[in-house]
């Protein structure tokens, strides 16, 4: 390769070493000069080293598993699924068909009213599912879908019969495949006086041993635009009448913390008509 203006390089120094006192097996690239200077040889075995950490790699951890599975926004189909993985891989997807401005939600210490400090309590909260004020429904964003247990789906009052057969697999934090039941839409409202949010969640039925009887998973939170704060121990979302909120359950939060594994009975109370309002 020429260079045009070979003039303008500024070319580094000779070596100051006699040359017949220097290393004749080596030879220095950057001096363009037989034998080597100690910030050369360096640098070398900086190279070396570098190369010795390529070969050997530091061996991986574990890998740590969550829940997933289940029917998603991708759909249920495999060609469904990889058109929402082009998708996602493009720098910008495809344009919603409607965009709707809402309020922003914030927390503040405000929000912090009856948690007790320190704490690494669940976000527990009391929703209405189908016409049942259900306890213990666990809010988990790190879970890709809406489940409710099949005991709580018994003590609703529904029966098989109401399942939606489901051939989706559910994979749990150690990997396991958890055998669905079916699946079943049902309603679900959150919030207090005026500022309810009632919306339409396909839940998947499992049968496990749980201390919940629900979890309400990314899925969910999303159907609602609810943020969920488990620092707060509170979730907030829109509502035609401003932000809604579901208070976490504090008390079922820690006892559900020192059970530990061990199952609760579970207990879904009957939900009357006139307890909420405003349900849309």
């Amino acid at each position: 390769m020429e260079i045009a203006k070979e003039e303008d390089i500024k070319w580094p120094k000779p070596m100051r070493a006699d040359l017949s006192k220097r290393n004749q097996n080596q030879f220095c690239r950057f001096h363009k000069e037989v034998g080597s200077q100690r910030g050369n040889y360096e640098r070398k075995d900086y190279d070396r080293r570098d190369n010795d950490q390529d070969r050997n790699p530091k061996p991986r951890g574990p890998v740590i598993n969550m829940i997933f599975g289940g029917p998603t926004a991708a759909g249920s189909s495999r060609n469904s699924r990889k058109a929402y993985a082009r998708e996602v891989m493009t720098v910008v997807g495809e344009a919603p068909k409607r965009v709707k401005t809402e309020v922003s939600i914030g927390f503040d210490d405000s929000d912090l009213e009856g948690v007790k400090f320190p704490h690494d309590d669940p976000l527990v909260i009391i929703p209405v599912i189908g016409n049942s004020e259900t306890k213990r429904v666990l809010v988990d964003n790190g879970a890709s879908v809406d489940i409710l247990f099949h005991d709580a789906f018994i003590k609703m009052g529904y029966t098989d019969s109401q399942l939606t057969p489901s051939n989706m697999p559910i994979y749990g934090f150690n990997g396991v495949e958890s055998k669905v039941e079916g699946t079943i839409q049902l309603p679900m409202t959150m919030g207090q006086g005026m500022n309810t949010s009632t919306q339409m969640l396909n839940f998947i039925v499992i049968k496990a041993t749980s201390t919940y009887n629900a979890i309400l998973g990314r899925t969910g939170l999303h159907a609602f635009k609810a943020v969920a704060s488990s620092y707060h121990l509170k979730i907030k979302f829109p509502t035609k009448n401003g932000i809604g909120e579901e208070r976490g359950d504090l008390l079922a939060g820690q006892s559900l913390l020192k059970s530990d594994r061990v199952k609760v009975d579970l207990a879904v109370g009957a939900y009357h008509e006139d307890s909420r309002s405003n349900i849309f």
